[in-house]
């Protein structure tokens, strides 16, 4: 049976982008869709290149970091305290710059300027920073709003009287109290800025010791530079070991010549002209710091090419320690209580005060692993996401995320994850078995066998071959399809083959509502079985559809297969179907893999007119109309929408007034699609229709929303925020209030003061024997 159908095609593009969304409401009347994204660039340190480092007055270190493949990142504070990063990626927040603009978003300097704003370097141009405000308050700077060249900042310090320089392809000075910037050709690639005793300062700039260049200096007095060419003569400076060069007396650290033929040495000039040479950690040291940094009273940090860091007492050198072999560290400080940081190509690492022990933080045991993911499954439980991932080749495993923190399973945890006991670099299948709340995991497809992960390890269910897919039954029986001829299930003591399956596995999925029964799609034949009784269909079964690809169970005894050619509707029941096609309806391509089926009665599928075709994306399909999500041709697009068209998993996962669809999306990560069917928009349903009822502006908000109400009478007034899995997450309010208007800031942040990711959260205010709800959407 064939039906013909024909509605109009529904694409869905971005309205308003927001952060890490772009929220559309054209696909399905009174809907409203949100996209976000996990990648390695956004989550945890964001990446294993590492260029920048400041240390805040609580303690915690921002880190520029960024994933060179994608040209991805930006920099994320640690909060040592709840063990959580802030992210602030390019993408989540286009203004740091656009991966087809290559070096935008590496960042390789950040320091702290006038009024706690944070300046930042890049290899094109510079970036500033608001801590207090958050990422609404980051700039660009560069050629259309400053003196700033498009090209590579080496360096930026900040003089005594406030104004910020910066090394441009020369000096360049900006001057806070009157908004203007000044330029010279002079400055170097280094610039260091020292006090003079009597009152004034002069900026020292120049490059490494080992290129021998000239020392530019510049007299705030004056207002002039002098260039000093080394000539060979004892006391020549030949240039400096690192970005910060001045401790907080005001000496400046340098390397200078000794006496001809022979190695530079360090020194210090102090700020009366006076020159000290401190002893050396090791001989011929100057042609070897790759990170430097003076401060305190004569004190130093400084870090070699093979990764061991010396620290300077003041009169003697003490060796740290290696943090990781090999040289590219690109910064190095110390907090208030002596743990030492340091960053570089391999991530980063703190040295603890105490214990002299350092502890590595890379993408492998903060962040989202990978961009490759292959499956994903949640635990119906806690609500952790578990996904498979491979951060490069032996590197590889399984990752956990709790809404804020990854957890790791790979070889490079440093002991901040766990072992991945499997000798490959993948996690190829992971399924949730609701029946015990564990892990099943398939390393490989045709390897290593099925592992259950009982909390404390892997234990193995069969050493035989994997899987290209597994689901559990509603009885609590395990199903594992194989690569070829294997369709298998486990009832807790032993495997139960089913007979007469054939060809390469595909996919299998339980049915919704039929006991112990489940789905499973190979390229030629399709079973609907239970272990005892087996249904079976055959490509030749639909005419001229041609392979299967995929299948979704919708209940009710029907599924929603996917072919070569077209859509099937089957039910199973009686054995009749129907064809959807793009001959016959709005479906936009013929090569389609149904994925899953929503609670609003659609089928989401990915689709492709060919292997190679460029018309290709996911869509819905609910019988008659569709929406569309196109992949863009250059393979994603940086912020809003399917980043890319090779999905190979959705899982869904249902929240209040909707559902989300987890994607693995195969080099782009895991992107995040949020469906809110309710017929009002996250503002409309936010409008008070009664005294009392909360309004918020923004909404959807960032940083922080603004949230009024009014009372016709004094009375207790209670606001709370619920996350969409219905947990309380922040009690804003409850008091007595007078009558009149009110209002109140929430930061988005909840009870114990940790920032929330992005979803929409519910309010509920109470007020004696009424209440009322709201919604709003805080975006990060």
């Amino acid at each position: 049976m064939e039906s013909r159908v024909s509605r109009s095609l529904i694409v869905s593009g971005c309205a308003l982008c927001l952060a890490s969304g772009c929220l559309v409401s054209e696909a399905g009347a009174g809907d409203t869709y949100s996209w976000r994204y996990y990648r390695p660039s956004n989550t945890g340190i964001q990446g294993d290149d590492n260029g920048a480092l400041w240390i805040s007055p609580t303690g915690d270190p921002y880190i520029g970091g960024y994933d060179p493949i994608f040209e991805e990142g930006g920099f994320a504070r640690f909060v040592q305290a709840d063990d959580r990063w802030e992210n602030f990626s390019n993408v989540d927040y286009p203004v740091i710059g656009h991966p087809d603009d290559t070096g935008r978003i590496r960042i390789t300097e950040i320091v702290e300027g006038p009024e706690g704003l944070l300046w930042m370097a890049t290899m094109k141009g510079a970036m500033t920073f608001d801590p207090a405000v958050g990422a609404a308050s980051i700039q660009r700077l560069g050629p259309s709003n400053s003196e700033l060249q498009d090209s590579y900042v080496y360096d930026i310090t900040v003089a005594p009287d406030g104004t910020v320089w910066i090394s441009n392809d020369g000096a360049v000075r900006y001057s806070p109290d009157n908004d203007t910037w000044t330029r010279w050709e002079e400055g170097g690639r280094f610039l260091s800025i020292q006090p003079k005793p009597a009152g004034g300062y002069l900026v020292w700039g120049g490059d490494y010791p080992a290129l021998s260049s000239p020392t530019f200096v510049y007299d705030s007095d004056t207002d002039s530079w002098t260039i000093i060419d080394p000539n060979g003569q004892p006391g020549d400076i030949w240039g400096f070991p690192g970005q910060d060069c001045v401790d907080d007396m005001g000496n400046m650290w340098a390397a200078r010549e000794v006496s001809p033929g022979q190695w530079p040495s360090l020194y210090y000039r102090t700020p009366d002209g006076s020159g000290v040479s401190p002893p050396e950690p090791y001989a011929s040291f100057a042609y070897d710091p790759w990170a430097f940094r003076a401060f305190g009273d004569r004190r130093a940090l400084l870090v070699d090419g093979n990764g061991v860091t010396w620290w300077f007492d003041g009169s003697t050198w003490h060796d740290f320690g290696q943090w990781r072999e090999g040289a590219y560290t690109s910064c190095v400080d110390m907090d208030e209580a002596g743990n030492v940081w340091v960053c570089g190509v391999g991530g980063a690492a703190k040295r603890d005060a105490v214990t002299g022990a350092w502890q590595r933080y890379r993408i492998t045991n903060t962040s989202q692993i990978s961009g490759w993911n292959w499956d994903l499954a949640f635990d119906d439980v806690t609500g952790d996401l578990y996904a498979g991932g491979n951060a490069a080749a032996g590197v590889g495993g399984m990752c956990r995320f709790d809404g804020v923190r990854w957890h790791g399973w790979n070889p490079l945890t440093y002991g901040l994850g766990e072992e991945w006991p499997f000798d490959n670099d993948d996690c190829h299948v992971i399924a949730y078995r609701p029946s015990n709340g564990r892990i099943v995991v398939s390393p490989y497809t045709s390897y290593y066998g099925i592992h259950e992960y009982d909390g404390a390890g892997f234990v193995p269910m069969s050493v035989d071959d994997g899987a290209e897919d597994m689901c559990e039954d509603s009885q609590g029986r395990l199903w594992v399809l194989g690569e070829y001829l294997n369709l298998r299930y486990f009832d807790g003591t032993s495997w139960t083959q089913i007979p007469d399956f054939c060809c390469w596995g595909q996919a299998i999925l339980p049915d919704p509502d039929l006991p112990g029964t489940v789905w499973a799609v190979a390229g030629s034949q399709l079973v609907r079985t239970d272990g005892t009784t087996t249904l079976s269909w055959f490509e030749g079964d639909f005419g001229t559809l041609g392979q299967f690809r995929g299948v979704a169970p919708a209940g009710g005894g029907i599924a929603w297969v996917g072919t070569r050619n077209g859509l099937i509707r089957l039910d199973s029941s009686n054995g009749t179907y129907e064809v959807f096609h793009s001959g016959n309806s709005s479906i936009p391509a013929d090569w389609v893999f149904p994925r899953v089926v929503t609670p609003d009665g659609r089928v989401w599928m990915s689709f492709s007119e060919s292997d190679v075709s460029a018309n290709h994306g996911l869509c819905w399909f609910d019988g008659q109309d569709v929406g569309v999500f196109y992949a863009p041709a250059d393979g994603g697009p940086q912020w809003g929408g399917l980043p890319h068209a090779a999905i190979d998993e959705i899982e869904m996962r249902t929240i209040a007034g909707g559902y989300e669809l987890w994607m693995s999306c195969l080099s782009r990560g895991i992107a995040v699609l949020t469906v809110q069917n309710e017929p009002a928009s996250v503002s409309e349903s936010s409008e008070a229709t009664h005294p009392g009822q909360l309004r918020f502006e923004p909404n959807p908000f960032r940083g922080a929303t603004r949230v009024t109400f009014d009372l016709a009478s004094e009375e207790r007034v209670r606001v709370v925020f619920y996350d969409a899995a219905g947990r309380l997450v922040r009690t804003l309010l409850d008091e007595v209030l007078p009558a009149g208007p009110h209002s109140k800031e929430w930061d988005g942040r909840d009870d114990a003061g940790r920032t929330l990711p992005t979803g929409v959260y519910y309010s509920r205010t109470e007020r004696g024997d009424a209440s009322s709800e709201g919604r709003v959407l805080l975006v990060r």
